[in-house]
């Protein structure tokens, strides 16, 4: 009943609450704002234990990228989100309202972040010394952060004073960059130039100097491979990735001995959380989606290139332009789509378009029924396009046989999948049904199932509703006994797109009053409640508001039951002043109206700084 995701997660949280024997328990906080201390070290040490068992016989490299993805794909949408709006705060925050807030995507991801920056600094070894002396010197004793980055830095002979602002500096660093090229001196600069541009408030109160940055960097030439790379002052190139250390408000660096105008390769395997701004031009991306031997920055080639399309699509929707898409970008999807030198994991992962909440948060006013018309029209655009080739990689990755969650096997099913949901995509969707209502039938598996039963609920918008209800009555017949797959069922039904004819939110309140439902549920209440405000935008955010009045009722009822709960669904409205006007309206008559109601100090926190 478990699906290859969870399995996943539950590897990765026994491992996290494991590693706390060492980087929690044995070594401890001093205080609660040193919470990071164990609970982001903990949150890195997780994520490396789950991408070396991901490796296992696979290209290691190309494994370990598929992980690093999801997590920076993770830290993105959230965390970013969190660095931009009223809660934001330092890694090592100064002050607290309400303790049960204290758990944040910051202080375990972005946590984990500045964790893994050390590493990138002195290497494994270095990293390796500097636990091995934080250990020798702390065990048995309750720390601080800085204790940890003095271990850090003894152990491997570096001044890392500069670093601390990592811990006492909110919200997400911009890293500009301007390169150019001296072809007669075969001397290429870089220019890096860091700030916060347009942060929170929180970020703007607490920055203190510039940060040092590890700056990871590889140089392309035209054939697609990596050049040699040589810093001016060095006797010879060393590798073709380097590591800047990038520690002034704005510094140059330059390479000598560079043979051709070089295409830059910039934060390789995302060596630190910024947000980096270059000029790609949408060739330099498709030529960095082809030919990266950076697999994470291959694929955020391609996440920049989409990202462009859709969010210049949202506003043509927005103005009621007609919207049409470039054969080069069907293109560039095609290639990676047919590359068989690519693991099926890293092609699912390409071909993902960004999420339409990611898309909202890189507009300046944020409409979110714009942005799902376009990534809409993108998902049927390239359903429509690259029919025969996802028909294709629909047949060539079934995993016949015992089910087993392997990363090659869940691999293959992610991919298999992925070409199922673009299929429920297409205008008539008759191929898609057919597949879906077949392996919803045979599957061995929780994946395949539910991944079937989304694509029928898919097609549904398309007219093709009765498969679809068959489906989920069968899928509830089957499962009723088990509470966590009635929990996918709540959410998949939660997070469906909804037609003029029966918006999404109706069927959701129906839902409430299923004997399964029960508000007093956490587990429950997110997969239906949580679903709605979180994975669903473009249904959540309506025009009239009625998402966001069913949002209130929700919060103050779960408020008088669980405040903890209730203050995380609290966080759905945190950034409502970056939305169009008229949302802004609704929502903010939707927190005053909970401002007036809530009775604990928790949602009361989250609404107040709203």
């Amino acid at each position: 009943t478990a699906t290859d995701t969870d399995f996943a997660n539950i590897e990765s949280v026994v491992g996290h609450e494991y590693f706390h024997n060492w980087t929690g328990n044995r070594v401890t906080c001093r205080d609660w704002f040193q919470l990071s201390l164990k609970e982001g070290l903990t949150v890195f040490r997780d994520q490396e234990f789950s991408a070396d068992m991901a490796a296992g016989d696979d290209l290691e490299s190309a494994a370990r990228a598929v992980k690093r993805i999801e997590d920076v794909r993770v830290l993105r949408q959230l965390q970013f989100a969190e660095d931009a709006g009223p809660m934001a705060h330092p890694v090592r925050p100064e002050s607290y309202v309400e303790i049960n807030n204290f758990y944040t995507m910051t202080v375990y991801e972005k946590g984990s972040e500045v964790v893994r920056m050390y590493q990138t600094l002195f290497g494994r070894d270095g990293f390796r010394k500097g636990m091995d002396l934080y250990f020798k010197r702390h065990d048995g004793h309750a720390v601080t952060c800085d204790d940890f980055r003095h271990a850090m830095a003894d152990a491997n002979g570096r001044d890392l004073a500069q670093f601390e602002r990592w811990y006492s500096q909110a919200g997400t660093p911009r890293v500009s960059v301007h390169t150019a090229y001296d072809a007669a001196a075969r001397r290429y600069t870089v220019t890096l130039a860091q700030g916060y541009g347009d942060g929170s408030p929180a970020a703007r109160d607490t920055q203190q100097g510039p940060l040092l940055i590890p700056f990871a960097i590889g140089l392309i030439g035209r054939d697609g491979r990596d050049l040699p790379l040589r810093l001016d002052g060095e006797a010879a190139a060393a590798g073709t990735t380097r590591v800047l250390d990038f520690t002034d408000t704005e510094q140059t660096f330059t390479f000598v001995d560079v043979p051709e105008q070089p295409l830059p390769s910039l934060l390789r395997n995302f060596s630190s959380p910024v947000i980096v701004e270059y000029d790609y031009s949408d060739d330099d991306l498709a030529f960095l989606l082809a030919h990266d031997s950076d697999p994470f920055n291959r694929w955020e080639a391609g996440q920049r290139l989409a990202t462009r399309a859709l969010l210049t699509l949202a506003a043509r929707a927005a103005a009621n332009e007609p919207l049409t898409l470039g054969e080069n970008f069907v293109a560039a999807f095609r290639r990676v789509l047919t590359d068989e030198s690519l693991s099926p994991a890293f092609r699912e992962l390409a071909l993902t378009l960004p999420s339409e909440t990611y898309l909202a948060d890189q507009m300046a006013e944020a409409d979110p029924a714009a942005v799902h018309r376009a990534r809409q029209f993108v998902r049927r655009r390239l359903a429509t396009a690259l029919r025969a080739e996802w028909l294709a990689a629909y047949a060539q990755h079934q995993t016949p046989g015992a089910y087993e969650p392997t990363p090659e096997a869940s691999g293959r099913r992610a991919l298999k999948n992925l070409a199922l949901a673009y299929l429920a995509e297409l205008e008539d969707p008759a191929d898609a049904v057919r597949l879906a209502s077949a392996q919803y039938d045979a599957a061995n598996n929780m994946t395949d199932r539910a991944a079937a039963l989304g694509a029928l609920l898919s097609a549904a918008a398309a007219g093709a509703t009765e498969p679809a209800e068959h489906a989920l009555d069968d899928f509830y017949r089957r499962f009723e006994k088990e509470a966590l797959v009635i929990d996918k069922w709540f959410a998949m039904q939660a997070a469906q797109r909804g037609t003029p004819a029966q918006p999404t939110l109706a069927k959701v309140r129906k839902l409430l009053a299923h004997p399964a439902f029960n508000l007093k549920n956490p587990n429950r209440a997110r997969s239906l409640i949580f679903s709605f405000c979180a994975a669903n935008p473009a249904q959540f955010h309506a025009a009239d508001g009625s998402g966001y009045a069913f949002w209130s009722e929700q919060v103050l009822a779960l408020d008088a039951i669980n405040p903890q709960v209730a203050a995380r669904l609290a966080r759905s409205l945190e950034l409502w002043r970056r939305f169009t006007p008229a949302l802004r309206d609704r929502m903010r008559e939707a927190l005053e109206q909970v401002a007036a109601g809530a009775k604990s100090r928790d949602v009361r926190e989250i609404v107040e700084k709203a």
